[in-house]
């Protein structure tokens, strides 16, 4: 049994440092490089945290891809959510910073919101979150791990980084009360929503990290 603790956690050790390389080394060098970039970077994503699962005899349910307890998810995750809405919301009010889209947009924008907060979270919870708890007996020092890998993604943005720092804390404190992905996209479609329209971009820099943050401050 020690044993085969010990080859777990080795390969999750290796699986963690492979997955933070294609990411890093996709923010901040090869996702423009050539065409195809986004296609591929989804398919080493998705594709490794997939075999990560494999190989362990996760099922989709054993990581939080279910429905069952979608409702109880989505109250826990309201109580964290909606008091960091509404302190943005104030603070927008405040400095006159409230930029919300046209009602036409907002739908289609908040699709896509969902479907990216949701594939940040499986990166976050179902992976990195996972993989360490087998490092850590710890889940405190499992979720501080996985906070910092998810907030370092998030560089050179230091707003952002801040955010995600405490975000991925917070998500994963709510995977492990109830494990449930699609709640955590919805919960992270909406708090991107409401930071992005409602703080300054000189602040926000339009939420973009790696290359594409330096863009933002001559803009």
């Amino acid at each position: 049994m020690l044993k085969e603790t010990k080859r777990w956690r080795s390969a999750a050790i290796v699986e963690i440092a492979v997955m933070s390389a294609i990411l890093l080394s996709y923010i901040w060098g090869w996702q423009h490089a050539f065409p195809g970039a986004s296609q591929l970077i989804l398919v080493l994503y998705f594709g490794l945290g997939l075999l990560s699962q494999f190989r362990r005899g996760e099922s989709l349910r054993d990581v939080g891809v279910r429905a069952d307890n979608f409702p109880r998810a989505l109250r826990n995750a309201a109580l964290v959510v909606l008091p960091a809405a509404a302190v943005c919301l104030l603070i927008g009010w405040a400095l006159d910073s409230l930029h919300f889209p046209a009602a036409s947009h907002t739908a289609a924008l908040s699709l896509w919101l969902i479907v990216w907060g949701t594939a940040q979270q499986y990166g976050l919870s179902c992976f990195f979150y996972r993989r360490l708890r087998e490092i850590f007996a710890s889940t405190w020092a499992a979720t501080a791990g996985a906070a910092i890998l998810f907030a370092m993604f998030h560089m050179p943005n230091g707003f952002l980084v801040a955010v995600t720092l405490a975000a991925g804390v917070a998500a994963c404190r709510l995977y492990q009360r109830e494990r449930n992905l699609i709640a955590l996209g919805v919960a992270h479609a909406m708090i991107s929503f409401i930071v992005l329209y409602s703080l300054p971009l000189s602040v926000t820099h339009g939420l973009h990290v790696g290359p594409g943050y330096y863009l933002t401050l001559h803009s």
